[in-house]
């Protein structure tokens, strides 16, 4: 992965806002946990803020703004939580997607679920004894949560998922792998679709010189920094503070109202 240190945003906000306003239109793609919406210790309970939701709303509204939410959640799970018609939808790492009110899905993915759901059915009884853990089954992949688990343990829980994962695959033909994110394990087809590709398709379904923005957080998310990188001009937010592809970064998910207010004032007033 090529890394860079990131500038924080509010060196470069001139900058930015030139850029945003200078293009004929944005592509707009946010990923959702931690982003549009604050970290919380029960996933379930994921929500965006009223002000990030009234900008949202307010790009999708704007000519020349294409919206998409990018995400690790189940494509359903997704659309519900953010419930904003009119923008793309990319659910378990782009592997589905909902545009225009189709829904697609990556090709040979949907070979692997029955592997996916072998893959949590033996997770729950493994993990049983692990205080704190989740397993999420999504359909299409899974995640394994080790936010509430306590340090000493997530090791173990680690070691079981891969063990878990290969136990699955040497008794059939499906094709996984496993994903780091934060506080998570990601099991997921091995088929060449993640955040970067959905991001790239999106931007090259956008009419010509339009300026692609990726907003995320995770480290799922340098997937699609590396893709904007590729694209000239394209560019990354990343919520936080580590070694990224993103060309800027913003300190905290609150700071995230912020940065959508630059794309509306660039291309919505």
């Amino acid at each position: 992965m090529q890394t860079t240190d990131a500038t924080p945003l509010w060196l470069a906000r001139e900058t930015v806002a030139d850029r945003l306003a200078a293009a004929p239109g944005v592509v707009c793609c946010l990923d959702f946990d931690g982003t549009l919406a604050p970290i919380v210790d029960d996933p379930d309970a994921a929500a965006m803020p009223p002000g990030v939701r009234e900008r949202l709303v307010a790009l999708r509204d704007c000519e020349s703004v294409r919206g998409a939410v990018v995400s690790g959640r189940e494509l359903a799970d997704l659309r519900e939580r953010v419930g904003v018609g009119g923008i793309a939808y990319a659910g378990n790492h782009g592997i589905e997607r909902r545009i225009d009110g189709g829904r697609s899905v990556a090709p040979d993915a949907r070979l692997s679920a029955d592997a996916v759901s072998r893959v949590c059915d033996r997770l729950g009884d493994r993990l049983a004894h692990v205080p704190g853990v989740a397993i999420e089954d999504k359909g299409l992949t899974a995640t394994v949560h080790v936010r509430n688990v306590p340090d000493e343990r997530v090791p173990e829980v680690g070691r079981v998922v891969g063990e878990t994962v290969e136990e699955v695959m040497t008794t059939g033909d499906a094709a996984l792998e496993i994903r780091d994110g934060k506080a998570i394990r990601e099991i997921r087809p091995d088929v060449e679709w993640d955040k970067g590709r959905a991001v790239a398709q999106l931007a090259e379904e956008a009419p010509d010189g339009w300026l692609p923005l990726y907003v995320g957080d995770d480290v799922t998310d340098e997937d699609a920094f590396e893709a904007l990188r590729e694209h000239d001009g394209g560019l990354g937010v990343l919520v936080g503070e580590r070694e990224t592809a993103a060309n800027y970064r913003i300190e905290r998910q609150r700071d995230v109202v912020e940065l959508l207010e630059l794309v509306v004032d660039a291309q919505c007033e």
